[in-house]
């Protein structure tokens, strides 16, 4: 059963992955004991939180529409964010090796959205962060969605978020 994407909570940590495959293999049992259903994207190429809820507008309107390339919801949504058609080239927004910041949305049963909020930190032993500020992410951001020094500077630097959530609108239309 898919998850509602109109119940989600966000989760913003750092984290150190040791073993990808063992965390996600971690990550993917946590889940079915709690019917969640977790995304975790690298934070740094999130602009922010308004880009990752129409991330998951854009992906539950695919699901609705049948026309979902993923058929995961939490891959669908990772490739709305990441502003790719494909599914393989969305990862370079998720989890990786090492110490990073992280942002996780999280969909299932959310009724004490507080409570798995904290039990999820505590399992996973995140240090709780919030949003880096965009001097910090520019770069990452930029390379993210392929937004050349010449388009920030063509449509100004304060449009940056605009190029970003364009590039996740065009993502099923451009081919």
């Amino acid at each position: 059963m898919e998850p509602d994407l109109d119940d989600v909570c966000f989760v913003l940590g750092r984290l150190s992955i040791k073993n990808l495959k063992s965390f996600l293999d971690t990550l993917n049992s946590y889940c079915q004991e709690f019917n969640l259903t977790i995304q975790g994207f690298d934070e740094r190429k999130i602009m922010d939180m308004d880009h990752l809820l129409f991330a998951i507008h854009r992906a539950k309107e695919s699901f609705a529409n049948h026309t979902n390339v993923a058929k995961d919801p939490g891959l669908e949504i990772m490739r709305f964010a990441s502003g790719q058609r494909q599914i393989d080239k969305s990862f370079s927004m998720g989890l990786s090796v090492g110490d990073n910041k992280y942002v996780f949305a999280i969909f299932g049963d959310l009724s004490e959205p507080d409570i798995v909020k904290s039990m999820f930190v505590d399992e996973f032993q995140l240090r709780r962060t919030t949003l880096s500020p965009l001097s910090e992410k520019k770069a990452y951001l930029m390379a993210q969605f392929g937004i050349t020094n010449e388009e920030l500077k063509a449509v100004g630097e304060d449009k940056l978020k605009d190029l970003i959530m364009e590039r996740v609108a065009l993502v099923d239309i451009t081919r």
